[in-house]
């Protein structure tokens, strides 16, 4: 399956930033969102995460944002000023994952689906109609 991608074609890409203006990044193409119900988004953001994927030759980030390592390749990247959380990376990957709260203009993303859904929070439940999987999804589908 090939990789899907969307464009902002008001702006020519997507842009974010954190909540004082310290890191920045404008990206040329951003995949689908997913929501990650994993235990680590839902500890660092206070939920799930809604995050869309980056290619890494396709964004460039202004400033320097902290990075928390949850394993031996799988990290969380933040503001170190006012402590946004914007991005999740696992080195071993070739792309970025973007925060949708940190989009400036997602207008134009779609929202793909559910992952690491048996991990979800016991207080909330997931719309049965939606795409879920059980851990990451298979490859082919980011």
């Amino acid at each position: 399956m090939a990789k899907s991608s969307s464009s902002n074609t008001a702006s020519g890409g997507y842009t974010g930033s954190c909540v004082c203006g310290a890191i920045s990044y404008r990206a040329a193409a951003l995949r689908p969102l997913w929501y990650c119900h994993c235990r680590q988004c839902r500890n660092i953001t206070g939920h799930f995460m809604a995050a869309a994927q980056v290619d890494l030759d396709q964004i460039v980030i202004t400033g320097q944002p902290k990075w928390y390592y949850v394993s031996a390749t799988s990290r969380y990247g933040f503001c170190p000023d006012c402590g946004a959380q914007m991005f999740w990376r696992n080195d071993e990957n070739e792309y970025l994952s973007v925060t949708g709260g940190s989009i400036d203009d997602a207008r134009n993303l779609t929202v793909k689906g559910h992952i690491f859904a048996y991990e979800k929070g016991q207080y909330y439940d997931l719309p049965k109609a939606d795409l879920r999987y059980a851990q990451h999804c298979p490859p082919g589908e980011l």
